[in-house]
């Protein structure tokens, strides 16, 4: 596991200790909830998946990065098949409660999604890849293997973060008093930074931006084809004022 990555998942077990918002799991009033209506869940901060996304696709279900009890549960409950990859050992013991208290089965599995999946090729009908590449420094390995482990006619559901959010720093996207001022290039790369002599901590993690070519280019580039697309605010970020901070894409392995 890369130094960085194994950080990462340190700040990860610690927002989860903390109940971050991204890693609070379902609870069973809101499980029964999702067993009654529609796939409702999120990618990127507010949007929800479009229920087009799940149409003509299998039963197959790997959540990349998804743990917390959040995607997964929703899945379950709609009959899918859960696997849970997850760097984050905490975040994986929240699905793992979810489906163990909904008696439903899953798989779960700690990895770094920056290495080869542990497994098979053409073994998913769908990856469920919520806003977390945020935390990877090169996404085209990561790309490769979703292309890899996804059946033909599959389908990646993936939420990121638009790169214009690295150009500040956290106090101005967070404080209303801090002036808006360009401070980082980009791409932004919190490896680099920290290298640099940059504040580590376990608030922030490591983090980088990636480009719209290595986001959406770097999907092409490993043979997906994409299919839709939709951007997402976050009203607790000032940018958000102005732009749209979020993005999702809906890539087809054909």
């Amino acid at each position: 596991m890369k130094s960085y990555t194994n950080y990462n998942s340190r700040v990860w077990d610690a927002w989860s200790e903390e109940q971050n918002t991204w890693t609070i799991p379902l609870t069973p009033e809101q499980f029964q909830q999702a067993k009654k209506g529609p796939i409702e869940f999120v990618l990127t901060p507010t949007k929800n998946v479009p229920l087009s996304w799940f149409e003509g696709v299998g039963k197959d279900v790997l959540g990349l990065a998804s743990g917390g009890g959040q995607q997964g549960p929703v899945m379950a409950a709609h009959g899918y098949r859960v696997t849970i990859l997850d760097n984050s050992m905490r975040q994986l013991q929240a699905d793992w409660m979810v489906s163990q208290r909904e008696n439903y089965p899953i798989l779960i599995t700690q990895a770094d999604m920056t290495q080869t999946f542990p497994f098979k090729g053409e073994s998913f009908d769908i990856i469920v890849h919520p806003v977390s590449n945020c935390y990877i420094e090169d996404l085209q390995p990561t790309w490769n293997e979703c292309y890899r482990v996804l059946r033909h006619g599959g389908v990646m559901m993936a939420g990121w973060t638009n790169p214009i959010v690295y150009m500040f720093d956290d106090d101005a996207l967070e404080n209303p008093d801090a002036p808006l001022i360009i401070r980082n290039k980009l791409p932004y790369n919190g490896r680099l930074e920290v290298e640099q002599g940059a504040e580590l901590s376990l608030d922030t993690g490591y983090q980088f931006s990636h480009t719209l070519e290595a986001q959406i280019g770097g999907q092409l580039k490993a043979g997906f084809m994409l299919k839709d697309f939709y951007e997402d605010t976050y009203p607790e970020m000032r940018l958000a004022q102005y732009t749209s901070v979020f993005a999702a894409t809906l890539a087809v392995k054909p």
